[in-house]
């Protein structure tokens, strides 16, 4: 694969990055292998977070990347805190800044964090308090660059101003566009990298849910989602036929086709598609070796333009855990 960085820094991604939300267990041997063949194939950001698995995550990161640490680059993230009763709490205070960090740091049995998220924007506490402690825990060698995570064009240009961000994370995909409007536009002038999770709308992309019937009943957090309601699902699978067309002219499945359409942004994407299954990892991987042409770009564009497109993230279709 061809060798890509995060924005104007010196971090390693690959065309692709790897979402770690679900590699979990050291001991599963396909996962293990999943992230080993990762960084074979060139794949060597691995995205995590200090809220996956309730630091599982982390300690996954330790226990399979340590030794192959000079060729990953290792992505963590903090400010969403575990409440008690169930649910998460948005912190993004800078003492919770510093004693997240050496938390991160003591799990992931390393000395430094490639690349230090803002998970979510804390609306008690101005962003450049937030971005200014993590400036100092680059000062302090504990971690190279800084990002945030969901955060409109206008909070991203003040965390900027603050301390040059590597990159911002946010959902995106082609039936979910909103962040074309402000905020890829202002990464692109900061010279920011937008990285994207939920690339393939979580499996919606594949053609792998059919109807809402497809999603285990546990799967709160697909099902909490309008646009995985019964009316909703229906109505966007009619939009995949656009990827049908492309495919017959290009070849390529429904998801690489959806993952290349990143990769043709005038933006600087890197999405980051979860993996952890060997033979999905390889299947989104070849997704870098399709060519689209701007006639097929622009036909994925019409076909799912943000008015095409029936729910979104937001809704209910099941009551809160």
């Amino acid at each position: 694969m061809k060798s890509r960085t995060i924005g104007n820094t010196s971090l390693q991604s690959g065309p692709l990055g790897l979402g770690c939300n679900r590699m979990l267990d050291p001991a599963n041997a396909e996962m293990v292998a999943v992230a080993n063949t990762a960084i074979d194939i060139g794949i060597c950001q691995f995205d995590g977070a200090d809220s996956y698995g309730a630091g599982r995550c982390e300690k996954f990161f330790a226990k399979v990347l340590k030794a192959r640490r000079n060729e990953a680059t290792i992505v963590t993230k903090f400010g969403m805190v575990r409440q008690p009763e169930g649910g998460f709490a948005v912190d993004g205070s800078p003492a919770y800044a510093r004693k997240a960090c050496e938390a991160s740091l003591a799990r992931l049995d390393m000395d430094c964090i490639d690349l230090y998220y803002l998970h979510r924007i804390d609306p008690k506490v101005p962003v450049e308090e937030s971005i200014g402690a993590m400036a100092e825990l680059v000062k302090a060698g504990k971690v190279k660059q800084i990002g945030i995570s969901n955060a409109p064009a206008e909070v991203i240009r003040r965390a900027h101003k603050t301390h040059p961000l590597a990159a911002v994370q946010m959902e995106y995909s082609l039936l979910e566009r909103s962040v074309e409007k402000e905020v890829l536009p202002a990464c692109k002038e900061l010279g920011i990298a937008f990285v994207a999770y939920g690339p393939l709308t979580y499996s919606f992309l594949s053609g792998a849910v059919q109807k809402l019937a497809d999603l285990a009943p546990d799967d709160l957090f697909r099902r909490r989602q309008s646009r995985f309601a019964e009316e909703s699902i229906s109505h966007n699978l009619k939009l995949l036929a656009a990827l049908d067309e492309v495919r017959a002219e290009s070849g390529g499945t429904r998801a690489q086709l959806a993952l290349a359409w990143c990769l043709h942004r005038p933006w600087d994407v890197l999405p980051i598609p979860g993996s952890t299954k060997l033979k999905h990892l390889k299947d989104n991987a070849a997704a870098a070796d399709i060519h689209l042409t701007p006639a097929q770009v622009a036909k994925l564009d019409a076909a799912f333009a943000p008015e095409a497109v029936k729910g979104s993230a937001a809704g209910v279709a099941a009551p809160p855990r």
